[in-house]
């Protein structure tokens, strides 16, 4: 099942990305997502920021010819709401740039039209390095708990008792206050 990720960050061949973690020591991706943390204890080089891999779900088709690498990044299971300015901040952390354009540096000749496709330069006047994308990708490194899918309780609105199941809640509203039972789901979930 694929997952929704909303991310600041860049895009960039998976080419060009594999060329850099070959140099760095780090084994290459060939289109899957096998090192999802760009981490400076993963390279030989410690001065870089921590950054997040991610590599579009091309279920039943060739594997993706781009990466997004990202600062900051939010997953979505189903519908969330995302605060931008802090979930996303759009002021990349020091050394992200730099980071890019290292990696960036690894295009080789005739790859040019590679780097020109949209989302790996941004507009003019827009940081490169700190672009939004959204990217539906298969990777989940952690399970779906209830913390994760909901951020508030389940309360009844009748008599203020808690449950720990979406389900118990609505036996809970049919059995003791009489509400015709409805199987909607929550709008946090």
């Amino acid at each position: 099942m694929g997952l929704t990720v909303i991310l600041r960050g860049f895009k960039v061949p998976i080419a060009v990305l594999d060329r850099f973690f070959a140099s760095n020591g780090v084994e290459e991706t060939n289109g899957n997502p096998s090192p999802p943390i760009l981490s400076p204890r993963r390279m030989r080089h410690s001065a870089r920021p921590p950054a997040r891999l991610f590599i579009p779900q091309r279920q039943g088709h060739a594997r993706s010819t781009y990466g997004y690498v990202a600062y900051a990044y939010t997953m979505v299971y189903s519908q969330r709401m995302i605060d931008l300015a802090r979930e996303l901040p759009d002021q990349a952390p020091p050394g992200f740039a730099e980071l890019r354009r290292e990696i960036l540096g690894f295009a080789e000749e005739g790859e040019e039209a590679l780097l020109q496709v949209a989302g790996i330069q941004g507009a003019e006047g827009e940081d490169g390095a700190s672009l939004l994308f959204i990217v539906v990708t298969d990777e989940r490194e952690f399970p779906l708990e209830r913390t994760f899918m909901r951020q508030s309780d389940l309360r009844c609105d009748h008599c203020a008792a808690v449950f720990d199941y979406w389900f118990d809640l609505l036996y809970h509203r049919r059995d003791t206050h009489g509400v015709e039972l409805s199987h909607s789901l929550p709008v946090d979930l």
